[in-house]
């Protein structure tokens, strides 16, 4: 008999979370808290695939787009492309060109906010369908 896959094991949380103990629970927080993990365990059943790194190796190549830009050239060394020095090289140049009406911010702002943003658009589109469980709704129910 073949491994169930992690897909399969939080699809049998969900499963018994929804019909075996929810229809058993009458306090309502209780309730509200399995339905958080009827909705966790969807989210876990049905997430893509981490694209961190993907999206840090994107991040350092605009980054690097970027050398000769002022601003960046103080953030960016360029040398180390682990997501926690890329992200906080964004998170530093993206903050700089705030308030600041210059050629270098301007160029920061069309660059790399339009990346992030799509970043950030493509997370909420996965994680929007578990708002309704962390309200405390089955929303198929």
């Amino acid at each position: 008999m073949a491994e169930p896959s992690r897909d399969e094991l939080w699809r049998g949380v969900e499963y018994t979370v929804r019909n075996v103990l929810l229809p058993s629970i009458t306090d309502d927080w209780a309730r509200v808290a399995a339905i958080q993990l009827i909705g966790l365990a969807r989210y876990a059943a049905t997430r893509p695939d981490d694209l961190t790194p993907v999206r840090a190796a994107e991040l350092a190549a605009a980054l690097d787009g970027l050398a000769t830009n002022p601003i960046v050239a103080e953030l960016w060394p360029g040398d180390d492309r682990g997501v926690a020095v890329v992200m906080k090289a964004i998170s530093d140049a993206l903050s700089a060109a705030i308030g600041r009406t210059d050629e270098a911010a301007d160029e920061i702002r069309s660059v790399l906010r339009p990346i992030v943003v799509r970043h950030l658009d493509d997370d909420l589109a996965v994680t929007q369908p578990m708002l309704p469980y962390f309200r405390g709704q089955l929303p198929d129910a």
